[in-house]
């Protein structure tokens, strides 16, 4: 199909594989919910794993949530309690001509795997995050779509599921992140710093190490084009007063010296400068591990940090312009990310907008720290909304460490690039 971006969105029957009805019933029978998340993420990536052994592979596969499943094993009244390890549910199956019908129009697939009863069964605690997870072994990206979602879309206004996008706003978020998937590149900003390696920091919790007190690290790192990458680290351990993470002297000189080395492969060329990015604030231990991996070059660490009070009031209709930027002391300020854009002519918020707290050390001025923030905010490619709150750098934290907590230890490389992630 002929687009405005200039691109074609081709398919093939080869790439084609069907869930059938007796696959999607032995799975919502199953009592234990997270048991079931786990078989439904693996029935997919059989599916996925018979389109891999064809010559031609595809640049994304698309994996289309039957309503079953997505009932069953998403977050809907029927599995509210799908983190927990036993819930009931009912035997009950929605009409599985619709969804069979809705299914071979739609690229998409699984096949359960078959256990022996004396091997312990796999549990997963969220099923898009365990299906991207487990996914990545075949090197091709995944876009996750919900039968609801695309009924909803395709009888938009009148269908009785319920949906937040206008036909045109999914239809952006759907093509653009399917374009950006198969290595295109939407946009890119003109104003980052060239030679700039951006790194946010940030933990999660392992769910396949649930020790109390131990979080595991991880980079995310960006290029001034906006090509970003992602990084596992140590674990570590937990302040047991302010119950945050931090890096140790060793583990942060690591973390950023291999983010470093990422960014050079892939740049092919050294950074000139290092800006690290973290929602905490930064420990002397951990600026003394940065400084040794950063060595001569420039640096800046800025923490950004949404725990603020204080609000800018502004005459008119039209809450604060988005940009604006309040000091509060020479290494301190507040920054609007989100307000009224007057490219646009409005606010395309619903509440006032908070602003955040920046918190900054290193070479370079505050005024332009804030302006890269600025930049990064725009540099989320699964979304219409003009921009977002945080930086990239540490918008997708949460979500890509969601991701690498349920990645079986069977696999063990990672995919680094975003793509993977979204």
């Amino acid at each position: 199909m002929e687009a405005e971006v200039k691109c074609q969105f081709t398919n093939s029957d080869s790439w084609n594989e069907t869930i059938k009805a007796g696959e999607i019933a032995q799975i919502i029978k199953i009592p234990d919910s997270n048991e079931r998340i786990a078989a439904a993420s693996d029935l997919f990536i059989e599916k996925i794993k018979k389109i891999t052994l064809e010559d031609s592979l595809p640049g994304v596969i698309i994996c289309a949530l039957p309503l079953d499943i997505e009932e069953y094993c998403g977050i809907t009244e029927k599995t509210r309690d799908a983190k927990k390890l036993e819930d009931s549910i009912s035997e009950n199956l929605s009409d599985q001509n619709n969804s069979q019908k809705l299914l071979e129009e739609w690229i998409v697939g699984t096949e359960k795997q078959i256990k022996d009863e004396d091997e312990e069964t796999e549990k997963s605690y969220d099923l898009r995050n365990a299906l991207k997870g487990k996914a990545m072994q075949f090197d091709i990206p995944t876009q996750i779509l919900r039968e609801s979602v695309a009924r909803s879309i395709f009888h938009y206004p009148s269908s009785k599921f319920k949906t937040t996008q206008t036909p045109a706003a999914f239809a952006w978020n759907f093509s653009t992140s399917l374009y950006y998937k198969a290595h295109g590149r939407p946009w890119r900003l003109a104003k980052l710093t060239i030679g700039t390696c951006y790194v946010g920091i940030a933990f999660y919790q392992n769910k396949r190490k649930p020790e109390l007190n131990l979080e595991t690290s991880l980079a995310q790192i960006f290029t001034h084009n906006g090509d970003g990458f992602v990084l596992r680290g140590a674990d570590v351990g937990i302040d047991k007063e302010t119950k945050e993470a931090y890096l140790t002297k060793a583990q942060a000189r690591k973390l950023l010296s291999d983010s470093i080395k990422k960014y050079t492969y892939k740049v092919e060329n050294p950074p000139s400068r290092v800006v690290v990015y973290k929602t905490s604030p930064f420990t002397d231990e951990e600026k003394t591990g940065f400084d040794d991996a950063i060595g001569d070059l420039k640096k800046d660490y800025v923490w950004v940090s949404k725990r603020t009070d204080l609000r800018i009031l502004r005459t008119g209709k039209y809450p604060v312009l988005r940009g604006t930027m309040m000091s509060l002391t020479p290494n301190q300020c507040l920054l609007y990310t989100s307000g009224y854009i007057p490219r646009i002519r409005t606010y395309p918020g619903h509440r006032v907008p908070r602003p955040l707290l920046i918190t900054h050390d290193g070479d370079s001025e505050l005024e332009v720290i804030c302006s890269e923030i600025l930049g990064l905010t725009k540099l989320n490619w699964n979304t219409t909304v003009f921009s977002k709150q945080l930086p990239i750098t540490i918008e997708f934290a949460q979500s890509v460490g969601k991701i690498l907590s349920e990645i079986p230890e069977t696999i063990k490389e990672l995919k680094d690039h975003y793509r993977f992630y979204m």
